[in-house]
């Protein structure tokens, strides 16, 4: 049995002249690295507002896992949202305690699917797996990954697919906030795991061609594949038109950090990747929680 989170979701603040969202992407909790993010008060406090940006859990979205995520949650003690990554629902389960679990990597059938999508929405307290908030910055969309019965990991429903193309039709900046990368142009300069994985959403027909169409800017958050600030892929790109992809790194101290690693690598220390939104840009802020200090900072301009 799993239970709700005791406060659900909150709606995004309504700052009008600087909003600092910051998201944790693939914590994969219960993890020991929480302990050093939440020693980071004085970071955690400057944050308006908290975006899980999916793979909370660590495996398969068992009861434990979700308690792990229920105490990081209460500890933070800030407003935020939530959306799925691949982890919460895609692979069949095995017992926390068994022997196979976090080795095997099977994909759950259809029905187990929609059972974890369920709880997930469940332990959030959401009641859909999309929204989106205006603000005096921008439009903030929030998508779950979501397709049951793909086979393919990174994929969006249709339903949910067309409710983003409505979304587009705003002259505010958007902020998308979705567990896997953007593929608009061109493949990610990496190999996933294997050559024939892209990893990524791809958006395809009228919806491709009204995002690369959009004159104000899109950016295009997203976690998934792991990546640590180094890696060549981690400054913001444009990924076609004026869409942003935006790199969160993993919040668990393994990723990927060179073009070579296939899959992420054990390595010392634990990021994230904060925004500052204003109305003529945004910082993005790459801070260490072992070093409690702003290791990287890249500026986007814009003008409302």
């Amino acid at each position: 049995m799993i239970e709700p989170l005791p406060l659900p979701p909150s709606s995004l603040p309504q700052n009008a002249d600087i909003l600092r969202v910051l998201p944790f992407s693939d914590l994969h909790l219960p993890k020991p690295q929480t302990e050093l993010i939440l020693a980071n008060r004085a970071f955690l406090n400057d944050a308006d507002f908290i975006v899980f940006l999916g793979d909370m859990v660590r495996a398969y979205g068992t009861p434990r896992e979700y308690d792990a995520v229920r105490d990081f949650v209460g500890q933070l003690g800030r407003p935020f949202t939530s959306v799925a990554g691949n982890h919460e629902f895609y692979f069949a389960s095995e017992d926390d305690d068994s022997p196979l679990y976090c080795e095997t990597w099977n994909r759950a059938g259809d029905d187990e699917q929609r059972l974890k999508l369920g709880r997930f929405l469940h332990f959030w307290r959401l009641k859909s797996l999309w929204r989106s908030f205006d603000s005096p910055l921008g439009r903030f969309v929030f998508l779950s990954l979501d397709a049951v019965g793909e086979e393919k990991q990174e994929v969006l429903s249709d339903r949910q697919l067309a409710w983003l193309s409505g979304q587009l039709q705003t002259d505010l900046p958007l902020f998308v906030w979705c567990h896997a990368p953007l593929l608009l142009n061109a493949r990610l300069d990496m190999i996933y795991y294997d050559e024939e994985r892209s990893a990524c959403i791809e958006p395809q027909g009228e919806l491709k061609r009204a995002l690369l169409q959009r004159e104000v800017p899109t950016f295009w958050m997203s976690g998934h594949i792991h990546l640590h600030p180094d890696h060549h892929l981690f400054p913001p790109y444009r990924a076609g038109g004026n869409v942003w992809q935006i790199h969160c790194p993993d919040s668990r101290g393994y990723g990927r950090l060179r073009r070579s690693h296939r899959a992420p690598v054990l390595y010392s220390g634990v990021f994230s990747r904060l925004l500052e939104i204003d109305r003529t840009g945004v910082w993005f802020v790459t801070h260490s929680h072992v070093e409690r200090r702003d290791t990287q900072r890249f500026r986007l301009n814009f003008k409302l």
